[in-house]
């Protein structure tokens, strides 16, 4: 719990207001904390439903390497990257992420740009499940904070620009909805329902583009969570 205290302490300098500040960040993080472990297989359903999205071909690799569960990216989520950046990183990225702007679960999305920055090497290396989580624990104090999160952010404003994201993925970011097409109530008629997403909304030269291909609308339901998983901690 001092990976998430510390922060908050060094900022209001006061035992008092960091003690509150800190029960009510704990309102929003318990679930990470249980011991069924919900918080965080609910986030790592979420992530791999917003990463096969944008680049479903290394959806498939990471499967196809044992990886497809995305627990590489436990400590990411458990403790929202704070021993992945420096402790004035962490103030500046925790503040970002407090906002809940450009959208909802903004975190899950920096979690994306990190992997899509490190995609390239992954799979041109070949890595199996060995090499892929040690090459992401290793980027610990190597990431740049502004960089992702300028990368985070172009993937939040491609998303919102697409007219027909899965519901599923509308509910993950809190985006609306009001765009994404449903069957004619009327007609029985299903409009569109195999939806499209045109490549010229999504292409960027510079940031990472949504493989409109491979992107599906369903999440799964259920995860299986190793026995060993359930005792990970913080390394």
């Amino acid at each position: 719990m001092s990976d998430l205290l510390s922060p908050l302490l060094y900022v209001m300098e006061n035992e008092v207001d960091a003690f509150w500040c800190f029960a009510s960040y704990m309102d929003q993080m318990h679930q990470n904390f249980e011991e069924q472990m919900q918080g965080m297989k609910t986030q790592l359903i979420q992530l791999s439903t917003l990463l096969r999205l944008l680049d479903s071909g290394f959806c498939s690799y990471l499967e196809s390497q044992d990886s497809g569960y995305l627990y590489f990216c436990f400590r990411w989520l458990l403790i929202r990257f704070k021993r992945e950046f420096s402790f004035l990183d962490i103030l500046r990225l925790w503040e970002v992420i407090w906002t809940e702007l450009p959208c909802k679960n903004f975190h899950l999305l920096l979690c994306c740009a990190i992997l899509e920055s490190e995609k390239q090497q992954i799979m041109e290396k070949h890595y199996g499940f060995n090499e892929i989580l040690k090459h992401i624990n290793e980027l610990s104090m190597k990431i740049d904070v502004e960089d992702i999160l300028c990368k985070a952010e172009a993937i939040s404003l491609q998303m919102v620009k697409c007219k027909e994201l899965p519901q599923a993925v509308c509910e993950i970011l809190g985006l609306q909805n009001s765009e994404v097409t449903t069957p004619d109530s009327d007609t029985g008629e299903d409009e569109n329902v195999g939806m499209t997403y045109p490549s010229s909304t999504f292409h960027s030269n510079t940031l990472p583009t949504l493989a409109a291909s491979g992107a599906r609308d369903d999440s799964p339901t259920h995860i299986s969570v190793p026995p060993n998983v359930s005792r990970l901690t913080p390394a």
